[in-house]
């Protein structure tokens, strides 16, 4: 018994260790971004006639991940191709979105910028 509790103990150590050396060195992480937008995904395909108070606070919170130009930057590569990916996304609500949500993103929700342009 002994001997099943270290293994499991060694192997928490290992995935602690694991999830920690998979933490982005910057605050923003495009992974945790994409699963918070999960929440505007009602209003980014028409089930919604606007954004709910989660999705804008997710927009808001992605905006704060991302402080720095490159950052940004990484933020803006990351979003406009995942609005590429979503399936029946109007993309004139993907351009709103921020404007609803009152935020400041930095840079439009289209697939059709140069992220190398933005500038904080």
């Amino acid at each position: 018994m002994k001997r099943v509790s270290t293994s499991v103990f060694g192997l928490g150590v290992l995935l602690l260790l694991t999830v920690a050396a998979m933490k982005p060195v910057n605050g923003f992480s495009c992974m945790e971004a994409k699963l918070s937008l999960l929440q505007c995904l009602p209003f980014l395909t028409s089930s919604q006639d606007s954004p709910s108070t989660a999705c804008c606070n997710a927009v808001s919170n992605v905006r704060a991940s991302a402080p720095t130009k490159p950052e940004l930057r990484e933020a803006c590569q990351c979003l406009t191709a995942a609005v590429g990916e979503v399936p029946n996304l109007d993309k004139d609500r993907a351009v709103q979105l921020p404007i609803l949500c009152n935020v400041d993103v930095g840079f439009p929700l289209t697939k059709d910028i140069d992220c190398n342009t933005i500038s904080l």
